[in-house]
C-alpha cells in the first residue's frame, strides 16, 4: 500500500526550503505593493501592511539563515553555465541585502507614523514606503531571474 507522499517523493526531491520561502515573499511583497498605494485612502490598511511587512521580514531572514546552513542546496549551479551562475551568486547575495534592510526602513517609517501616515503632511513618507517596498519586489524579481542562470 503506498501512500500518496511515497509516490510524490520524487517531486519533492526537486523543491528546496529556500525555493518555497523565496515564493512566499515574492507572493508577500505584491500584496505589500497593493496595500501600500492602499494607505492614502484607507488608513485602517496600517496595521495588515505592518504584519505582511514583519511576516516578510521573517521570510528573508529564514531564507538566509537556510542557504547558510547546509540545509538548503547551494545559490549557484552546475552545468555549462556553471561559472557565470557561481559569479551571478555573489551578486545575488549582496543584492539580497537590499529587500532586507528596505523592509526594515518601511516597518520604522510605520511603526512612527501608524494611522497618521495616511495625512497630507506624511505625503514623502507614504512616498519612501511605496517607492523601498516596489525597489525591493524589483531586487527580489531581479534575483529570480538571475537565478535561472
Amino acid at each position: 500500500m503506498d501512500s500518496i507522499l511515497a509516490q510524490s517523493v520524487p517531486l519533492l526531491q526537486f523543491i528546496s526550503p529556500g525555493m518555497i520561502l523565496f515564493t512566499a515573499t515574492l507572493i508577500l511583497f505584491a500584496s505589500a505593493i497593493t496595500l501600500c498605494f492602499l494607505i492614502g485612502s484607507k488608513p485602517s490598511v496600517v496595521k495588515p501592511l505592518t504584519g505582511v511587512l514583519l511576516i516578510i521580514l521573517f521570510l528573508l531572514l529564514g531564507t538566509v539563515a537556510l542557504e547558510f546552513s547546509a540545509a538548503a542546496t547551494p545559490s549557484y549551479t552546475f552545468g555549462e553555465f556553471a561559472s557565470l551562475s557561481e559569479a551571478l551568486s555573489t551578486h545575488r547575495w549582496l543584492l539580497f541585502q537590499l529587500p532586507i534592510l528596505l523592509t526594515i526602513v518601511s516597518l520604522m517609517i510605520l511603526n512612527v507614523y501608524g494611522e497618521c501616515i495616511a495625512d497630507r503632511h506624511a505625503v514623502p513618507y507614504r512616498a519612501a514606503l511605496t517607492i523601498s517596498t516596489a525597489l525591493s519586489f524589483a531586487a527580489l524579481i531581479a534575483i529570480a531571474f538571475e537565478s535561472m542562470i
